[in-house]
């Protein structure tokens, strides 16, 4: 008697499941083309006067910045910040119990925020190496715009395929679908994140053409001649 109960037992166990697989093969093949809303910003520019050198190069320090020699009189900032929100809906199972969570809108965000020039308050005002300093750093902040500029269209379409590639996920009951929608954002994240990275890898190597030694060394001899040509009184 314990022997047909233990059956019994695993049969009704194995239905369940085969059941609960079938149900999630019902949503397996359901493919969804979500719509994309992309944002950007470039963040309010500002400039700060108020640090000495030393205090610069401790901020350029701690981000990892490549300035060197008289270019450590200045820096130029900003922050990459992004954000994804799935928006879901959730559609009866046309056969056995259940539903389908597909994501219906996904809203991307990628852009800058407190981007900042900082300009030695050493620096003479209107000297050659404060003026060269000051177009150096606003140089940088060119550079992170035009990247942003020409990643947008990327952005866009890499949204587009991970989110048309987001499988529908199952659920026995409309309670679940939170838990779902968690479950689906948290794959769009992982996914587009390496998009993300591949854009700051790109924009540290644009800024890496303006901040060498060949360029440094350029720069630097615009003032060397200026300065030779008009002398300060």
């Amino acid at each position: 008697m314990k022997k047909i109960l233990f059956m019994l037992t695993i049969y009704f166990s194995l239905s369940t499941s085969l059941k609960a697989a079938e149900n999630v093969d019902l949503c397996k093949d359901v493919k969804v083309e979500p719509e994309i809303k992309f944002s950007t910003s470039y963040g309010r520019l500002s400039y700060d006067y108020k640090k000495n050198t030393r205090r610069i190069s401790q901020i350029a320090a701690r981000i990892g910045s490549k300035e060197h020699g008289a270019f450590a009189t200045g820096l130029a900032t900003v922050s990459v910040e992004n954000e994804y929100v799935l928006g879901t809906r959730a559609f009866r199972v046309s056969k056995g119990k259940g539903y389908c969570v597909i994501p219906e809108v996904i809203q991307v965000y990628v852009g800058f925020s407190r981007p900042v020039i900082y300009i030695s308050n050493e620096l003479p005002k209107n000297s050659c190496q404060y003026n060269l300093v000051v177009l150096h750093e606003k140089t940088h902040q060119r550079i992170n715009k035009a990247a942003l500029d020409y990643f947008i269209p990327y952005f866009q379409l890499a949204a587009a395929k991970i989110g048309y590639d987001l499988k529908p996920i199952y659920i026995s009951k409309l309670s679940e679908i939170d838990r779902a929608t968690d479950e689906v954002t948290q794959e769009f994240t992982v996914r587009f994140d390496k998009v993300l990275a591949v854009f700051k890898k790109e924009l540290t190597v644009e800024q890496g053409k303006l901040d060498n030694q060949m360029n440094y060394s350029i720069e630097d001899d615009i003032c060397k001649k200026f300065n030779a040509t008009h002398p300060r009184r």
